[in-house]
């Protein structure tokens, strides 16, 4: 009799970074809007609350301002364009 190798750990493993991906993004397309629409009202621009919210993330993390806003509003953009 061979044995299997226990896959249980690696799919525990997989859901949990998937939720934790899935409140991520969650997290992030609230940010945007909320952004979007501080700074532009009703009709504020998810690109403009994507950068800003991007050249905020970029404080903490280890990447410029310019590169946090550039990736901030790819994601809008790309959040926008899938709508």
């Amino acid at each position: 009799m061979t044995e299997q190798p226990n896959d249980k750990p690696k799919a525990i493993f997989e859901d949990t970074v998937r939720a934790v991906g899935e409140d991520v993004v969650e997290a992030l397309d609230s940010a945007v809007d909320f952004t979007s629409k501080a700074i532009g009202g009703d009709n504020g621009n998810t690109l403009v609350g994507g950068a800003a919210v991007g050249a905020l993330a970029a404080i903490v993390l280890p990447f410029s301002i310019l590169t946090g806003a550039l990736v901030g509003a790819g994601y809008a953009a790309f959040r926008k364009m899938n709508k």
